[in-house]
């Protein structure tokens, strides 16, 4: 990717193992069913939807010496990942998640090692931070310390978008909301940041706006079923989800923060968030369609076309 513009992706790289039980699921039991391995973790599922949005990206990650690990990497080289800034740590496992579900899909439980992401120290990121700061935009999964986290906002010149993840490791952002560019946090992670709890479009626009006066200079809560709130300082708007046969919403909000980066990085802020938003949850409607985290049908001429029903209901 030498002398072309690219963006950067900083975050965890998981391989997933998946216990997938048949129609009967007992507690405490041997049950019949499927076991899958698949390439996970939040920040790759980003930088894999990037990719396939066509947008160069580079994985800043850290991953074991063990089988694992091989697997991880390789993959990531065939799917165009560039991990020429990420680190094969020696003697360590790669970072791991295992979760079983029941016959109707839903995970019963859930054990997770991602002790190896504390080797992303800001020592770690002091070596890449003028490789990070000639990029266009980087994007920062809520999987890094907040030590680490709070050096990068410091640090990092180029526009910064996060996603915080989860409620738990949301408030690892509690310090730099006014270094973030663009939020991408859902309902409940919004009322952590406002202490507004978020239950329809009025409420979510008024977390949005709080978030806006905390710093952020853009804001998408995600509702789920009930779509999407994007706020600036020029506009707030709630966007629906497109109709869709739902398969699984695994990965459904990695993809979106993708869409959000692809969109800055091709069309800069010439776009409305309306118009972010909108391709964002097109983006959306084709991952939740695949039973895999990032869909193999995700492009950008399928995003765009997909979008295009906004227009039409309009």
């Amino acid at each position: 990717m030498a002398n072309q513009k690219y963006a950067v992706v900083l975050g965890g790289l998981n391989m997933d193992i998946a216990g997938i039980s048949g129609h009967l699921y007992r507690e405490h039991d041997s049950n019949i069913g499927r076991i899958t391995l698949t390439d996970g973790g939040v920040g790759q599922n980003i930088a894999q939807n990037m990719v396939k949005l066509e947008v160069p990206t580079y994985l800043v990650t850290v991953y074991g010496d063990d089988e694992f690990g091989q697997i991880l990497s390789k993959n990531c080289e065939k799917k165009g990942i560039d991990l020429t800034y990420a680190e094969k740590i020696k003697g360590k496992a790669s970072s791991t998640y295992l979760y079983v579900t029941d016959g109707d899909g839903d995970m019963v439980s859930g054990v997770n090692d991602m002790n190896i992401i504390k080797y992303m120290t800001p020592e770690f990121f002091e070596k890449r931070i003028d490789f990070i700061n000639s990029s266009e935009l980087c994007v920062i999964d809520g999987n890094l310390e907040q030590e680490s986290i709070e050096w990068l906002a410091h640090n990092v010149e180029v526009p910064i978008f996060v996603d915080p993840v989860s409620v738990a490791k949301a408030k690892r952002f509690n310090n730099v909301l006014n270094k973030i560019d663009t939020f991408k946090p859902n309902e409940i992670e919004a009322e952590l940041f406002t202490g507004i709890k978020v239950i329809d479009e009025e409420t979510g626009k008024k977390a949005a706006k709080e978030l806006v006066e905390l710093g952020v200079k853009n804001v998408f809560i995600s509702l789920g079923e009930h779509g999407i709130i994007c706020a600036n300082q020029n506009e707030a708007n709630i966007i629906p989800i497109l109709k869709s046969n739902v398969v699984s919403c695994n990965g459904a909000g990695d993809c979106s923060m993708a869409t959000i980066a692809w969109a800055r990085f091709f069309y800069g802020e010439t776009l409305s968030l309306t118009e972010v938003a909108q391709l964002t949850q097109a983006a959306a409607s084709i991952t939740v369609e695949s039973i895999d985290a990032v869909s193999e049908h995700m492009n950008v001429t399928n995003v765009v076309k997909r979008a295009q029903q906004f227009i039409v209901n309009v």
